[in-house]
């Protein structure tokens, strides 16, 4: 025995193999085998789903079909004249189905992962392409699918041939394809990040109602018309080089926009559900931008109600969004009155009512904010009812300037005198919509022959829309007989007693 102490031998450094390290694709099937093992699927489902599916596209082309003949002779009327054709119609709903479309894939993804697999999933070494390769399959469908129906149903509906339907329909899957891949690729190259490419889309958003207002007041009568075969196939190739760049890049996702992009759709699809259209505005990112311009307007505010104002004003001015919706709107309003039906009468109504709310709505953006978080009224020292007729003042002259519009582009504008209170009630409307609160479900629902029907979920999106149907009856009065005094009265007492009700 020498007494020497043994000396242990060093532990080995643990390091990982990257021959056994799980790949994107099979790290999701482990995943989905996990989760079929703890929820299996019940017997006949897949049946079902097909069966329902199938169902959904029959019923869709038997809606169109009916509402093909219709269309076709309302088309066939003097609408013409005035150069609104079919081919100008077909022209404007490919054209805003596109911009539309490239808007949502821009600001969704169109690559991305959901929330549960952002969590467990990014931190893990393995490939982003093959985690998010659903993803991609699942956008190039839903665009395809898509451009397929915006393509195909205008020309239908416009009495084009078969061969014409289906030459426009892959059209539109083409142009979905293209839309879809290119927006894939500025995703992955990083050109897809910050405000700039959604202020563009929201310029050509509002650029299409303007270009064929134009087209249908100066330019020739178009009539209904089929792609060629040639446009298609170089926009499917240009779709094509698209992908590939776009799927070659997939490994390049950064983490942060996976998460930012996961959180913007699960906030979407949640909104879809609930029938919540601002809160798919603010999923969009179609909000206010942070700009400081516009500084002026809050030093000349004096007082409380002059710094709610100057608040709310500023507020819609830094929105490019609601802007170019304001415009879209005025824009869209002139077009349809150029159609014979939708020129005079009830149809006229129609038209002023529903433009006339959407930029009402448009312009209520600090009403809307005040409704989300009813801590920012409580900061003035102005009543309640005080701080809501305030907020009215916007929304009203929203409603007013498109409703101007429409009349100036129009010719018409016999009903001015009505129209002008009519934007007040609009716009009392909107603030009623604005601070209508969270859904009650605590309503008991009705049980029908389609299913439950949710009260309370109606009952909730109904304020607003009630009292814009309700106010301007007197307008709908005087576009089918006429201006009178007491029609004007009657409109004014109308406006009194919404802004009354809003306020409330």
């Amino acid at each position: 025995m020498t007494g020497e102490v043994p000396t242990t031998a060093a532990l080995p450094r643990l390091a990982g193999v990257d021959e056994e390290r799980l790949t994107g694709a099979e790290l999701r099937r482990l995943t989905a085998r996990v989760r079929a093992h703890n929820l299996p699927p019940e017997p006949g489902r897949v049946a079902l789903d097909v069966a329902e599916v199938v169902i959904s596209l029959a019923l869709v082309v038997l809606y169109l079909w009916g509402f093909g003949g219709p269309v076709r002779e309302l088309l066939g009327s003097d609408a013409t004249a005035a150069g609104l054709g079919p081919g100008l119609i077909q022209a404007l709903v490919l054209a805003l189905g596109v911009v539309a479309g490239a808007s949502v894939a821009l600001r969704l993804g169109p690559a991305g992962l959901p929330a549960a697999g952002v969590r467990w999933w990014v931190p893990t070494p393995a490939d982003r392409a093959g985690l998010a390769s659903p993803s991609v399959v699942r956008a190039l469908l839903a665009g395809v699918g898509a451009g397929l129906v915006v393509g195909g149903a205008p020309a239908a509906l416009t009495g084009v041939g078969l061969a014409g339907i289906a030459a426009d329909a892959v059209l539109g899957g083409a142009l979905g394809l293209a839309v879809v891949a290119v927006s894939g690729a500025l995703q992955v190259s990083g050109a897809a990040s910050g405000r700039a490419p959604g202020r563009v889309l929201d310029g050509l958003l509002a650029a299409v109602p303007v270009t064929g207002l134009g087209l249908a007041l100066w330019g020739p009568a178009w009539g209904a018309w089929a792609a060629p075969w040639a446009v298609s196939g170089v926009l499917a190739v240009v779709g094509a080089v698209a992908l590939v760049v776009w799927v070659r890049g997939l490994d390049r996702l950064r983490a942060g926009d996976l998460r930012a992009r996961a959180s913007a759709a699960l906030q979407a699809s949640a909104a879809l559900l609930s029938l919540d259209g601002g809160g798919v505005s603010r999923a969009l990112g179609t909000g206010p931008t942070a700009s400081r311009a516009f500084k002026w307007v809050p030093r000349a505010a004096r007082g409380p109600v002059g710094a709610l104002l100057a608040a709310d004003v500023v507020l819609l001015l830094r929105s490019p969004t609601a802007l170019a919706a304001l415009l879209a709107l005025a824009s869209a309003g002139a077009v349809a009155v150029q159609v014979p039906a939708l020129a005079d009468g009830i149809g006229l109504w129609a038209v002023l009512a529903v433009v006339g709310y959407a930029a009402a709505l448009s312009g209520a953006g600090g009403a809307r904010a005040a409704g989300e978080n009813p801590r920012l009224d409580s900061l003035l020292p102005l009543g309640a009812r005080t701080t809501r007729a305030v907020r009215a003042a916007w929304p009203v002259l929203s409603a007013g300037v498109v409703l101007l519009l429409v009349a100036v582009v129009s010719g018409g504008g016999a009903w001015l005198a009505v129209g002008a209170p009519a934007a007040v009630v609009l716009g009392a409307a909107a603030v009623r919509a604005a601070y209508r609160g969270p859904v009650r479900w605590d309503v008991p629902m009705i049980a029908t022959p389609a299913g439950a029907f949710p009260t309370g979920l109606v009952l909730h999106h109904l304020k607003g829309p009630d009292l814009a149907l309700l106010g301007t009856v007197p307008l709908a009065w005087a576009v089918v007989t006429g201006v009178t005094p007491a029609l004007v009265v009657a409109q004014v007492v109308a406006a009194v007693v919404a802004v009354y009700r809003a306020a409330r």
